[in-house]
């Protein structure tokens, strides 16, 4: 497998992924400058048109979002009529539908094969730990992707920096992940154990076959960029959203 760290610059109000830009994908990660799109203190009203204008923004017909409920549940996206939806990851073959999931803190994961379906899925501590990552990509492979072929962009999360987590949830994580968490819980420096979202995800993609992840490394609570973090201010909490599509040509 390879690792590319690579720094996803912003443009337009979007941290937008070099891999995946390569392949003539949209795959980016929304800051705060386009407003809350998914949850936090703002009218929910208010986030459907950031997100209508998003698409728009972006020559997409529509932003497709679910309901994420910290699962492993993959959909496709195309089927999805509901933004209430309740699943963590989906994929879609069809241009012009623009993938956003919501994140403030958890781990976007963007997935592509450059000729055919490409993904997307929420990954907290939960999802991280059923190994949604792992879903996703087998469900783009049964609709015909090859892993060997499929480029994954790991967006701006919470970092093994931040990620502070109590013994009881480190528990389950060890109890799900078995001796793949070994090198995943570490004690910070406090003594209280951190989980290092990234490395887990990496981690996944690579067992499930993906040659190649790109990680930007940027940690929304520390990094600096200016994106909503679920542990920002109380009162000005937002969310971002992972996205990744296909344009028409």
């Amino acid at each position: 497998m390879t690792l590319v760290e690579a720094t996803w610059v912003e443009r337009d109000g979007i941290l937008r992924s070099p891999a995946l830009s390569s392949l003539g994908l949209v795959g980016g990660f929304t800051t705060r400058a386009l407003g809350s799109m998914a949850g936090g203190v703002f009218p929910l009203d208010e986030q459907e048109r950031n997100r209508r204008a998003l698409a728009a923004r972006l020559g997409f017909d529509r932003v497709v979002r679910l309901k994420q409920v910290h699962g492993d549940r993959v959909v496709h996206a195309d089927a999805v009529t509901d933004p209430w939806l309740e699943a963590d990851a989906m994929w879609t073959a069809t241009p012009g539908l623009l993938l956003g999931v919501a994140a403030a803190d958890c781990v976007p994961i963007l997935i592509a094969d450059p000729d055919g379906p490409v993904g997307a899925a929420h990954a907290g501590w939960q999802g991280t730990s059923k190994r949604i990552a792992v879903a996703l990509v087998s469900a783009l492979v049964d609709e015909g992707a090859d892993p060997a072929r499929l480029v994954a962009s790991i967006g701006p999360s919470i970092g093994p920096c931040c990620y502070v987590i109590d013994d009881e949830r480190a528990a389950v994580i060890r109890q799900r992940l078995g001796p793949d968490s070994a090198d995943l819980l570490f004690a910070g420096a406090d003594g209280r154990p951190v989980f290092d979202l990234w490395s887990a995800n990496v981690q996944q993609l690579e067992q499930a076959g993906v040659r190649v992840v790109e990680r930007c490394d940027l940690c929304t609570q520390s990094g600096g960029a200016d994106v909503w973090s679920y542990r920002g201010a109380k009162g000005t909490n937002g969310t971002g959203l992972g996205i990744i599509g296909r344009p028409r040509s």
